[in-house]
């Protein structure tokens, strides 16, 4: 039996990739109409034949002009939209011996200037009308440093002090901001992390842990809750406590 679901449209951006595709199809199972925006892919458009409540509007995050044409588009055809998921990403591995400058480039820009493109693009419509939920893509790595992360743990901080910055300016406003950090998730999209990986989840165990807490408009959505609580609590301690903190976590995983 499909879940249900307080929202009629939403929008996914990052909609090829494994965690937000998996939630495009249980959106679009529980009957709400999903407007899937990535670059134009065989992905995108398998996901689109998948599901008659899913409808493809290609575009690239890093191109504002381009989303707020879309955002428009699935107003106009879709309805207004009630929940916007800022979902597009990249991993690209950091190496300390060979620093790959174009690489954090791209990684800055795409997870953190591709998801302010999204929220521009939809903010101002949301906010006259006092009404709408935006969830912005975290990640645990962007709670505290970690070998090997950063380029991706630097923009997913960058992400983290967004959704704060923005949960307080929308106070009272009528628009919702719920920041989504899962932990380590099997995807292709991480496949080049060469560190050991703990407490892996699925796609869509992930898809499922979000879409279970997200209609209660909770500011955070944190999993596996062992990791994220020990993150937080290294991060909140003095430097040289919470670095021994990590370096002893990493000992103990192998």
């Amino acid at each position: 039996m499909a879940d249900k679901y307080p929202w009629k449209v939403a929008w996914i951006t990052g909609a090829s990739g494994a965690i937000c595709g998996e939630m495009a199809r249980r959106l679009a199972d529980g009957g709400v109409k999903v407007a899937a925006t990535a670059r134009l892919s065989e992905a995108l458009e398998r996901l689109a034949a998948e599901h008659a409540n899913i409808t493809v509007y290609p575009a690239d995050v890093l191109d504002p002009e381009a989303l707020k044409e879309s955002a428009a588009r699935i107003g106009g055809e879709l309805g207004a939209i009630d929940l916007v998921v800022a979902g597009a990403g990249m991993y690209e591995p950091f190496d300390i011996n060979d620093v790959d400058v174009a690489g954090f480039g791209k990684t800055m820009d795409l997870n953190v200037t591709g998801v302010m493109n999204t929220v521009a693009a939809v903010l101002p419509t949301m906010l006259a009308r006092r009404s709408g939920h935006i969830a912005l893509m975290g990640s645990l790595f962007g709670y505290t440093g970690w070998p090997g992360n950063g380029g991706y743990g630097a923009s997913k901080a960058a992400v983290i002090n967004l959704a704060e910055s923005l949960k307080l300016e929308l106070h009272k406003t009528g628009v919702d901001i719920t920041l989504v950090s899962p932990g380590f998730v099997d995807t292709q999209l991480n496949a080049s992390y060469e560190g050991k990986k703990h407490f892996v989840m699925s796609p869509q165990r992930c898809a499922k842990k979000i879409l279970k807490s997200l209609p209660g408009k909770p500011y955070e959505i944190a999993f596996p809750i062992q990791v994220a609580l020990f993150l937080k609590t290294a991060r909140a301690m003095p430097n040289a406590i919470g670095r021994a903190m990590i370096r002893g976590f990493i000992k103990a995983m192998g």
